[in-house]
């Protein structure tokens, strides 16, 4: 049976695969989105710093922005993409349980995985009194005092930068030695240290407490820190030959060194937060449409920037 061609399919049903999708419907475009629905944010219940939106929950967000697209010649479907390939002049992609599509582009916004570290009592936790962003979380629990976990991730940087919603931020630096610089940025910001290894995190009736190893105990109204991610690109294997997408992406409106590949969202260049992942799917459906009149009519447009 022969695979269904779309002008575009959307991976990623989140800020930037539905900004895309948008885009690429009122461009007159026949748009696939394949939405497996476990976006990273989801532990945190509500999007925040999206204008008319702040404050909204995620998946009160995403509804509406559903029921938008139904004025477009864009198809939603909730499933898994397990394969995407380039086929000729075509790209096919493969899903868990709709089958294969054909289509002309395919704009991949799956995001990334947010590695938590092997703290017991962290994953728990997460989303509630353990965050990542100030700027998303800051503002609900500002004025109560702030733990900041460095672990193995330097996050002195991010304890001075809370220093604006608290006047209390302490920094665990757990058995890492600080360097001279970052000890230095910790004392600029007025941040103390506090050495020893984290134990575990617990709930706590102020917020959350920390556990250390040698028995005391810290009790904070948030924690904060850094999180490795991890790239959510098996998919596209063994298309894609390098580690992530932010490395073949060759402009900053998301076309990549793959043709008929392009990127949005937190595996391309821009920071992860949801305004700036539903912009760069709006880039990445304008080059995608530019792309495809240059392909059907030749010499209409001038070459994009490489």
């Amino acid at each position: 049976m022969t695979a269904e061609t779309y002008d575009a399919v959307i991976v990623g049903g989140g800020p930037a695969g539905l900004n895309a999708a948008l885009y690429l419907g009122r461009s007159c475009r026949r748009v696939l989105v394949v939405d497996s629905g476990d976006a990273r944010n989801m532990a945190a219940g509500v999007m925040h710093n999206v204008t008319t939106n702040d404050g909204v929950s995620i998946a009160d967000f995403r509804a509406r922005a559903r029921m938008e697209l139904d004025a477009y010649d864009v198809t939603i479907r909730d499933d898994e993409v397990i394969s995407a390939e380039p086929d000729g002049d075509r790209v096919l992609t493969t899903t868990k349980e709709s089958g294969t599509f054909r289509s002309r582009a395919l704009i991949y916004a799956a995001g990334v995985r947010s590695q938590l570290p092997p703290l017991p009592g962290l994953a728990g936790l997460w989303g509630t009194a353990v965050f990542e962003c100030p700027y998303c979380h800051g503002w609900e629990v500002r004025g109560s005092r702030f733990g900041v976990y460095g672990g193995g991730v330097p996050s002195e940087c991010l304890a001075a930068t809370l220093t604006v919603w608290s006047d209390s931020v302490t920094y665990l630096c757990g058995e890492r030695e600080l360097p001279g610089d970052e000890r230095g940025r910790l004392t600029a910001a007025g941040v103390p240290a506090v050495a020893g290894k984290v134990a575990r995190v617990a709930e706590h009736r102020d917020g959350v407490a920390v556990v250390l190893e040698d028995g005391r105990t810290l009790t904070f109204g948030a924690l904060f820190l850094h999180l490795e991610t991890e790239p959510r690109v098996e998919p596209l294997r063994p298309w894609l030959r390098e580690k992530d997408l932010e490395s073949v992406q060759t402009d900053e409106r998301g076309r990549t060194s793959l043709p008929r590949l392009y990127v949005a969202g937190d595996l391309g260049r821009n920071m992860q937060q949801a305004a700036m992942a539903a912009a760069s799917g709006g880039l990445a459906a304008m080059a995608v449409n530019a792309d495809l009149l240059r392909e059907d009519r030749p010499g209409s447009l001038p070459a994009p920037p490489r």
